[in-house]
Parts: structure tokens; C-alpha cells; sequence
């Protein structure tokens, strides 16, 4: 049976790459508690465990020659049957065409609430916050980088949602409201006229100087295939902006980035084996089914591999 699992994870992988991937393209809101479930075994109405620390890996290719990998943390904590709460961030390495850059990313902080169990279906409420690590102004020899090289998005973020969960489905919807605006954030193509960068900077990231970030809505639709040491699980996740973004432009003055806002489609496969009760292996990978033509935020990847080892105590 491994001998099976490791064989259908690395075809689902490979198939990925093939279909030319692209993943969750969202600010945090799509994997933050209740909305995204673990594959392992449903333990809702027992309390084995009250803690789980989940370490994960990822690699992501962008089309603009860019790069991004690095290893992330989640923390939960079991409060009782019904309740948990969850911490979780990254440490991120980027490379691209200008520079190479690091840093932590911002921490997402939520608390899960099961308003009705005990049926073939669950209702859990989210509710939750995202604390910005930096001011997204990294700099490269003086000048404002694109979004894309900051690991941080630069605002404080609030967090709903809501999750419907049977034995093999997941239905959710969350909300990811920013509350401040990225005043520190100066990158503007109009800095770079004078360097190498100026063309590739204007072909692929237009100005996002002072960037008003909107509202994202995060729509999920996952059915997991399960036994009790494995389960496959695809599923569909939906990013839409209501709202296009806002920007400060230098040469063209304020306006609203028309194109960045509208719905993102991801399709993603999802595939996990329980070592035991306390341990669980996962790989995950996405591809974009439809994209924004223009994300100033930077929150666009074409590549995506995730590996996961959930621990529980």
C-alpha cells in the first residue's frame, strides 16, 4: 500500500508540472484553519490530541523568471470538541531577474468554532487576523522592488469564513478583508528608467506604489477519496476580487488597476498518508484553470509543489 501511495503521489505531481500549474493565488485566507482541512483522519467529536505542528516545503515558479521557496509552521491547539485555534508562517527566499530576497512572512492568526455537529455534515465558523512582518518596501541598490519580491504583503488583514464538512466533502467560503493601505510601499517602473530592469519591470509589474489592496473571497469545493492510512482529495478553489486594486502611480496618477479585479480558478490534488495516528506525510499541487490579468499584490505563482509532515500530540 506506501508502495501504491508514493507511486499515485508522484504521477499526481508530475501531471501538475505537465498541465503547466499555477496555485493558490489568495493572501491567506483559503488555508487559514476550519477552511482547509487536513486529509488525516476526522477526530471532530474525540479529543485525541490538543496539539498539531504541521512543517512544510515549497518550491513555486513564476513566468517572469521568478522564484520562490521556503518553509513554513503551523501550530494548532485543540480547546475542546468544538474549538481550536491556529498560528502559522513562512520563511520565504525569492530570486528574480534583479535580486535575491528573504524574510519572514506575515503570521496568520484564527479561531475555530463548530457551530453544528454531530450529523453527516459540519458547520465551523473561522474568524482571524493576518499581522504583517515588514512594511513591503524591500529595496534593491536604492530603488522599490515589485510586491512580488516582498515577504511580507504589508497590511494588517481580517479574516472569515465559513466550512461545511461531511466524511468526503469540504465546502467553504472565507472573507480576507485588508485594513490599512501599503503607504511605505513605493515601487513605481518610473524609478527604474534608467537601468537595465526598466523594460522587463514595465512588461511584467506596472506600478504598485502605494497600493489599496480589496477585499478577497475565498470559495472552496474538495471531495477526499479515504481509507485509514491514505486518501487523494481534489478539489477547486475560487479567488475573487470584487474590487479592482488602487494605486499612486508617478507618470499616470491615482487609479484603480482595471484587470485586477474579477475570479481566479484553481484546480488543485491534494495526497496524504498516516503513518500512524500522530504522523501524516502530504504533497499538494494546483494549477490555475483561470487567472486576473493583473495582480499588483504579486499573489500570482505558475509552478506550485507543497510538501507537509502534520505531527500530533
Amino acid at each position: 500500500m506506501k508502495r501504491i501511495f508514493i507511486l499515485v503521489t508522484l504521477l499526481s505531481i508530475i501531471s501538475l508540472y505537465q498541465i503547466h500549474a499555477q496555485g493558490c493565488s489568495d493572501a491567506g485566507i483559503c488555508s487559514t484553519g476550519a477552511l482547509n482541512p487536513s486529509n488525516d483522519k476526522d477526530k471532530s467529536n474525540i479529543i485525541d490530541h490538543k496539539f498539531a505542528i504541521t512543517y512544510n516545503g515549497y518550491w513555486q515558479m513564476y513566468k517572469s523568471q521568478f522564484y520562490d521557496q521556503g518553509a513554513g509552521l503551523t501550530v494548532d491547539y485543540k480547546i475542546s470538541s468544538k474549538s481550536s485555534v491556529q498560528a502559522k508562517t513562512a520563511y520565504s527566499f525569492k530570486s528574480g531577474p534583479i535580486t535575491d530576497t528573504q524574510g519572514m512572512s506575515d503570521v496568520t492568526l484564527s479561531y475555530s468554532y463548530q457551530i453544528i455537529s454531530g450529523g453527516k455534515w459540519n458547520l465551523t465558523g473561522v474568524i482571524g487576523g493576518k499581522v504583517p512582518t515588514g512594511k513591503a518596501n524591500m529595496t534593491y541598490e536604492g530603488l522599490p522592488l515589485p510586491m512580488i519580491y516582498n515577504t511580507s504583503l504589508g497590511t494588517y488583514d481580517a479574516l472569515f469564513g465559513l466550512a461545511l464538512t461531511s466524511k468526503a466533502w469540504h465546502i467553504s467560503l472565507g472573507i480576507q478583508q485588508p485594513l490599512t493601505t501599503l503607504t511605505e510601499h513605493e515601487y513605481d517602473p518610473y524609478y527604474w528608467r534608467n537601468t537595465e530592469y526598466y523594460q522587463h519591470l514595465l512588461n511584467w509589474f506596472p506600478s504598485s506604489r502605494h497600493l489599496d489592496r480589496k477585499t478577497d473571497i475565498s470559495m472552496r469545493l474538495k471531495y477526499a477519496i479515504k481509507t485509514s492510512k491514505w486518501s487523494i482529495a481534489p478539489s477547486v478553489l475560487g479567488i475573487y476580487k470584487p474590487q479592482p486594486g488602487y494605486v499612486e502611480s508617478i507618470e499616470d496618477g491615482n487609479y484603480e488597476v482595471i484587470g485586477s479585479e474579477g475570479l481566479t480558478i484553481n484546480g488543485l490534488l491534494e495526497a496524504s498518508y498516516n503513518i500512524n495516528t500522530s504522523l501524516t506525510l502530504s504533497a499538494v499541487g494546483a494549477y490555475a484553470i483561470q487567472q486576473r490579468p493583473l495582480n499588483p499584490d504579486g499573489l500570482q505563482r505558475d509552478y506550485v509543489v507543497n510538501f507537509f509532515i502534520k505531527q500530533q500530540f
